[in-house]
């Protein structure tokens, strides 16, 4: 039996890529390449796509359409972005759950669903 080295040269395998459960729409909009918030289309800014309820529940997300597109500084790259202002993303759960209840089912459907209730 030999021992590996630390700065063995054999490679890892590679993670898969994501891949999405369903195909990208949106609740808010049907242009995913423009920020919901400020305007600014993909020509002119780095849009990503945010799931409004991430986790274990991205593919959820993306089955209810419940995804928002954002600059990439009002998602995750500054301290006023959705990932950090908890009122922000407090509104955008609440107007998902609107939504739900307007298209979908009941609150506690939902909460079947998501596990909880914002």
């Amino acid at each position: 039996m030999t021992n590996k080295s630390k700065n063995s040269s054999a490679k890892k395998p590679r993670q898969a890529a994501y891949k999405p459960s369903y195909p990208y729409a949106s609740i808010f909009t049907d242009d995913l390449r423009t920020c919901y918030i400020t305007g600014s289309n993909k020509d002119n800014a780095d849009i990503h796509v945010h799931h409004v309820f991430g986790g274990a529940n991205k593919a959820n997300s993306e089955k209810y359409h419940f995804l928002i597109p954002l600059r990439a500084d009002w998602h995750d790259m500054a301290d006023y972005g959705i990932h950090f202002n908890r009122e922000l993303d407090l509104k955008i759960k609440r107007l998902c759950q609107e939504y739900w209840l307007e298209h979908y089912g009941t609150k506690e459907e939902f909460i079947s669903i998501f596990s909880k209730w914002w």
